[in-house]
């Protein structure tokens, strides 16, 4: 008696599944993205296979479960997320279940009692298509991802080459969803300071933001481009990624990072890249890690990775600071006060002719004086480049 009533519904089918293709639709209204014609079809296709095993009393076939997972590749493609996939075949199969049932009830209470005793092959059915669908999902979704990942890495590789601006990396910028002629500002950190999962959560942050975005590790390095976006955006996402707290434009507290200068094209970003590794460079250097930006710290920044060589020049006033650091802290409270000794002696809670003679013991250890031009620059940069711990 009930095979009949699976029949009835296969011949329902031309103005059943639309109706349920238009309730999937409505509730779930990200299936606008599938052509409503070719939702309608698979719809059917789905359907007609279900009602015509359960009528045969059968579990799906290898070839229905293989066109399910094509199925489920396809909506991965067409950018779908799982859950609202899941969704609708959870909602194709109510309205069935609830149309097989009204149908039931019509015929009689042995027809209710008989199509309750399909309940287990129906869910099963349910259970085997959804877990083909699903699996599909993912594969599709993790060879999506992994190309992603792959062009992001060909991209940020290729500011590095000599010519960043050749075609393939305009049109890779391109498919990214860069500007090639815009605005580009780069980041450069430590891939060690990002604990499990934290690269992914910096991505999932700043997708909620304007512009573009590509952030991704090789190697023991940390690589930021983004156009279009605030870079105090960047780093107070980069701080939520680290666990750590930030400021609003500092970043994360503890964690050393190069901020690039803004630059134009293909070329300004790669620009960009070595401004980030050298303020990357000085910020290791630094006690107590944060955000160098090449905008503020240009000048160390730059020699920072040239710190080795700069040893021989600048060597004795590192290792000068290092054995008497209460003359350093003279000469940078004589810089930061506007060369005033008597300001740079409030500022230290001492006498002014303290700091003078501070000052003049600088100048004889070093041979630098810090009241001359060479002598402030080269007593500045040595305490910059080389601070305490890091003597040549």
């Amino acid at each position: 008696m009930i095979d009949s009533l699976f029949r009835e519904m296969i011949d329902e089918l031309p103005s059943f599944a639309p109706r349920v293709t238009e309730m999937i639709r409505t509730e779930m209204p990200r299936y606008a993205v599938v052509p409503e014609k070719e939702h309608i079809h698979d719809v059917t296709v789905q359907l007609h296979g279900l009602l015509g095993g359960l009528e045969r009393g059968i579990m799906p076939s290898a070839e229905y479960l293989r066109a399910s997972s094509r199925l489920g590749a396809a909506r991965a493609v067409q950018g779908l997320p799982v859950e609202t996939v899941l969704g609708a075949y959870h909602i194709g199969y109510r309205e069935t279940w609830n149309a097989l049932m009204q149908g039931a009830v019509r015929r009689g209470q042995e027809s209710v009692a008989e199509l309750a005793g399909q309940v287990t092959t129906f869910w099963t059915w349910i259970q085997e298509l959804t877990d083909a669908v699903a699996v599909a999902y993912e594969t599709v979704l993790r060879s999506e991802l992994s190309a992603q990942e792959e062009r992001y890495r060909r991209l940020i590789e290729a500011m590095a080459a000599a010519d960043p601006a050749d075609e393939a990396t305009v049109t890779l910028a391109r498919s990214l969803g860069y500007d090639p002629a815009g605005v580009f500002q780069a980041f450069r950190g430590r891939s060690a300071d990002l604990p499990n999962g934290g690269l992914e959560r910096f991505r999932r942050h700043v997708a909620t933001g304007p512009g573009v975005v590509v952030a991704t590790m090789h190697g023991d390095a940390l690589s930021v481009l983004s156009q279009g976006v605030p870079d105090g955006f960047i780093l107070r996402s980069l701080g939520r990624a680290m666990g750590q707290e930030s400021g609003p434009e500092s970043g994360p507290a503890d964690a050393p990072l190069g901020v690039g200068l803004p630059r134009t094209g293909l070329s300004g970003a790669a620009d960009s890249f070595q401004d980030a590794d050298g303020a990357l460079s000085l910020a290791l250097r630094r006690d107590g890690g944060g955000a160098v930006r090449y905008s503020v710290a240009w000048l160390q920044s730059s020699l920072a990775e040239q710190s080795r060589r700069l040893s021989d020049v600048l060597g004795v006033g590192a290792r000068t600071a290092h054995a008497h650091p209460h003359l350093a802290a003279a000469v940078i409270a004589y810089a930061d006060h506007g060369f005033v000794p008597t300001a740079a002696a409030r500022a230290l809670n001492v006498h002014p002719n303290t700091v003078v003679y501070r000052l003049d013991r600088w100048t004889t250890l070093t041979g630098w004086d810090p009241r001359t031009r060479d002598g402030l620059m080269r007593s500045l940069l040595a305490l910059d480049l080389y601070p305490a711990g890091r003597t040549p």
